[in-house]
Parts: C-alpha cells; sequence; structure tokens
C-alpha cells in the first residue's frame, strides 16, 4: 500500500515496482494465491506455477473473459450450483506448466488445510478485508509515497505487531508482520532464523 494506503486505481496498481513483483513471485511460487474475480481480470491471466483461487458468485462472467482458459468445460450445472464450495477446478491451465485454476464461491468455503502449501491472500481491497481477521502472518509492501487511488488497504495495525522488515530500498520497504500475541514473536526473536512458515 501507499503512504496514504492506497492499493489499486480503477484496475490497475498507480506504482510499477519489479524488485517487489520478483520478490512476490519468490514468496508465492508453488504455493497457493487467493483473489477475487476483478483482481484476477487485472491480472488477464493465472500466476504462474501457483495454485490460483479465484472468488466469484459468477463464474460466467470469468468464462467470457477468458474464453481460452475454459475452452472444453461447460459452466452449466456446476455455475447454476452455487451452493458448492468448489465451482469449478482446472488442475492444469493450458500453456502453463504446474499451475492451477480453481474458482469458488466464497472466502468463508475456502479450508486452508485442503492444501499442503501456504495460502495467500492476493486482494482486492474486499478480499483483503474478509481475510486479514483469519491470517497467521501479514507481508506488507510499504510504497514510500501518496498516490490517488479508489482501493485502499483496509486497517489491520489492531491485529497485527511486526516481526521484522524484510528489505527497505528508496522507494518501498516489505515489512512481515505476524498476528498479536502469537508466541512466534518471541520464538522469531529468539532463534533469529530467517523467514516464518506461513501456516
Amino acid at each position: 500500500m501507499s503512504l496514504n494506503r492506497v492499493i489499486g486505481d480503477g484496475k490497475r496498481i498507480p506504482w510499477h515496482l519489479p524488485e517487489d513483483f520478483k520478490w512476490f513471485k519468490q514468496l508465492t511460487l508453488g504455493n497457493v494465491v487467493v483473489m477475487g474475480r476483478k483482481t484476477f481480470e487485472s491480472l488477464g491471466k493465472p500466476l504462474p506455477q501457483r495454485t490460483n483461487v479465484v472468488l466469484t458468485r459468477h463464474p460466467a462472467r470469468l468464462r467470457r473473459e477468458f474464453p481460452e482458459l475454459f475452452a472444453g468445460f461447460t459452466l452449466g450445472t456446476r455455475a447454476r450450483s452455487l451452493r458448492r464450495p468448489k465451482q469449478l477446478h482446472l488442475p492444469k491451465v493450458p500453456g502453463s506448466k504446474g499451475t492451477e485454476l480453481r474458482l469458488q464461491r466464497s472466502l468463508l468455503k475456502l479450508d486452508p488445510a485442503e492444501f499442503a502449501r501456504d495460502v495467500f491472500i492476493c486482494g482486492g481491497a474486499q478480499i483483503y478485508e474478509q481475510s486479514l481477521p483469519m491470517c497467521s502472518d501479514l507481508f506488507l509492501t510499504l510504497v514510500k509515497r501518496e498516490v490517488h487511488g479508489d482501493a485502499f488497504f483496509p486497517p489491520f495495525e489492531h491485529l497485527f505487531d511486526v516481526a521484522e522488515e524484510v528489505r527497505d530500498t528508496p522507494e518501498f520497504r516489505i515489512l512481515h508482520y505476524v498476528r498479536r500475541g502469537s508466541t512466534r514473536i518471541s520464538a522469531r526473536k529468539a532463534s533469529g532464523t530467517g523467514r516464518l512458515n506461513n501456516r
């Protein structure tokens, strides 16, 4: 987020920080990334070599937007049966090795125990607001400027404490927070080890 808490402007991120993108890729590669439909549409494709979980009540909209992804899949009865937690699972995204795509109706139906890997929440603002109370860790890139935007990162300071500064550059800082009251803060400081497991 920026200094004035902006995370988006329309369907775009209002800054370009390649070093931060590389760090995000390194952190999430091989894991699960969860995002809302608008965030997925702004990306334009699933993030490669990750399990992409897209939260949407309207899977048919994504099929119209990305026909090449859903070629050969009929949403028909699955799209109408929205009470099911999983609406559609593409275990292999065409042309992208190690990439999965799942459409799911609700964040509340997401069971982290279903995955053997870490689960990362990747936006947008509503998804962050819903998920922060359930998260164990928060990795926050703080962009060192104020920008114009229409999407803002929700308040989190009452839920988390800073565990470490991961990186500090002239343009941004990356801070690792852990849930307030967690014994992992003192364990992290005592052990002096690197990154904490996200589970």
